[in-house]
């Protein structure tokens, strides 16, 4: 965010001026997004938190384990299967706030037995597109809310389509 305004900075300094108005209205509206807060709640929570916040293009979702959201419960017959509804939840609040699994740029993974990581990962891997993978941490806990195998927490962005013309 900081290196668009910078960049954005730097055109309105040495020129492009027949849209010079159009870069003022750009730069405004980024600062006003990057102030205001949004809560996106399309699923249920187990507790007082925020299923996601947007913040200017930034989507941060709050870790979400297997619950499935019909039901209730944790879908925990393997690994695979949680993985597989922990994505399906992420997706849920991907699509709610208007973004895709290509729009996350961080992943960090919370996996109760590391026994279980390549399974997970074989299922994670095919959530995202090859070669868009974003940055990601595994990390192993003692425990998860409801008894889950895994948790995952994303951050995505929206990228940003404007077109400027001198």
């Amino acid at each position: 965010m900081k290196l668009f305004l910078v960049l954005v900075a730097a055109l309105l300094v040495i020129g492009c001026r027949p849209k010079e108005d159009r870069i003022r209205e750009v730069v405004l509206e980024e600062i006003a997004n990057a102030m205001e807060r949004q809560i996106v709640a399309p699923t249920k929570t187990i507790g007082p938190y925020s299923p996601a916040v947007q913040v200017g293009n930034f989507l941060f979702v709050s870790g979400q384990i297997g619950l499935d959201q019909q039901t209730g419960q944790l879908k925990s017959e393997t690994i695979e299967a949680e993985t597989h509804q922990v994505l399906d939840n992420i997706s849920t609040i991907l699509r709610a706030a208007g973004y895709d699994a290509g729009d996350v740029v961080s992943a960090t993974v919370y996996l109760k037995n590391m026994n279980d990581f390549q399974k997970m990962n074989d299922v994670y891997g095919k959530f995202f597109q090859e070669g868009n993978y974003p940055a990601r941490s595994t990390v192993a806990v003692n425990e998860l809310p409801k008894q889950a195998n895994v948790e995952i927490a994303v951050i995505a962005c929206k990228r940003l389509s404007v077109e400027f013309q001198h």
